[in-house]
């Protein structure tokens, strides 16, 4: 097997100089995440070996999955006005309410801007479920956006996200260039099946019944078009997959894309080494063969641990 024996990089985009750094005795760990460690491989001569001579890159391992196997969770949102100022939305335009936040946040540790915008959240079962397990999570916000960056609406508005916990649609990535600071081409290939199509839409109507139930009622602004989106001219089953397909996102979960196995096709082991090279593991998101069915953290750092301890057990005499 070849074998990997460092790193070179270079400490900004484009212009810095080329630094080397030579392992000694040690291993080679990569964990840029489920976009660059693929990125990363390919670039350095492990992936698809036809691909690689395309770009001039010599193949060190013909590992064609290497990049494949793009799993993300995809989410689509009901958002509706409310009838009295009480959202962030509000908040954020009223400079008292905001030096109140800050103030909280500063001397006492609390408020809002101590929670993520998400700050309640839960599995459902709806009518598209395969089997007896929950099959969308929801994400339920004070505030509501048209999307990540934008400013918040000049309405008073609350927003809930759904996201199938496990999404069968598989995408893949690869690189154009030789450029390391080139960004690969990325094929997310979303709600690519019946069976995620379904979830989401089904997610999307269980929100609409929620906000439909008269606890609600007093909440919501009196008039026909309370809804923000999808909108009350959004009704059918292809109106809400249209939605979705055109107005969600990500909520970046991507992984998969150096997938752990034992068959010959897996770009780790179960030992998280990269199978047809010595002295390099993946340590991170893109080593799961399936996508969790809720956010992917705590199951990153545990991957990081369990690395830390494969390093140390090689380390320590028997």
């Amino acid at each position: 097997y070849p074998k990997a024996i460092g790193i070179a990089w270079t400490p900004s985009s484009g212009g810095g100089a080329l630094h080397q750094e030579q392992v000694d005795g040690g291993e080679v760990i990569l964990c840029a995440g489920a976009i660059q460690s693929p990125q990363l491989l390919q670039l350095s001569g492990i992936g698809d070996a036809q691909h690689l001579k395309t770009l001039g890159i010599k193949p060190r391992v013909d590992r064609q999955d290497v990049g494949r196997n793009l799993q993300d969770h995809y989410q689509a949102r009901v958002i509706v006005k409310l009838k009295d100022k009480i959202s962030l939305n509000d908040a954020v335009r009223n400079p008292f309410a905001c030096m109140g936040m800050g103030w909280q946040w500063l001397f006492h540790q609390r408020g809002a801007l101590m929670a993520g915008a998400g700050q309640v959240g839960g599995v459902l079962k709806t009518s598209a479920a395969q089997d007896a397990r929950p099959d969308v999570q929801v994400l339920v916000m004070p505030l509501s956006v048209d999307k990540p960056g934008d400013p918040l609406h000049q309405f008073s508005g609350f927003s809930a996200a759904v996201t199938q916990c496990r999404p069968s649609s598989r995408g893949q990535l690869h690189i154009v260039s030789v450029d390391p600071f080139a960004p690969p081409k990325i094929e997310a290939n979303y709600l690519q099946t019946g069976e995620d199509q379904r979830a989401l839409v089904a997610g999307l109507q269980l929100l609409r019944d929620i906000y439909q139930q008269s606890a609600f009622a007093p909440l919501l602004q009196s008039s026909s078009d309370f809804e923000y989106l999808p909108g009350q001219n959004v009704r059918t089953e292809t109106d809400l997959l249209q939605y979705a397909q055109s107005k969600g996102g990500t909520i970046f979960h991507p992984c998969g894309t150096c997938r752990m196995g034992s068959d010959e096709r897996a770009v780790v082991d179960d030992q998280l080494r990269v199978r047809g090279i010595d002295n390099l593991r993946v340590a991170d998101a893109s080593i799961m063969p399936t996508i969790l069915s809720a956010n992917l953290n705590a199951a990153a750092i545990m991957i990081g641990e369990r690395a830390a301890d494969l390093i140390l057990s090689k380390q320590t005499p028997a």
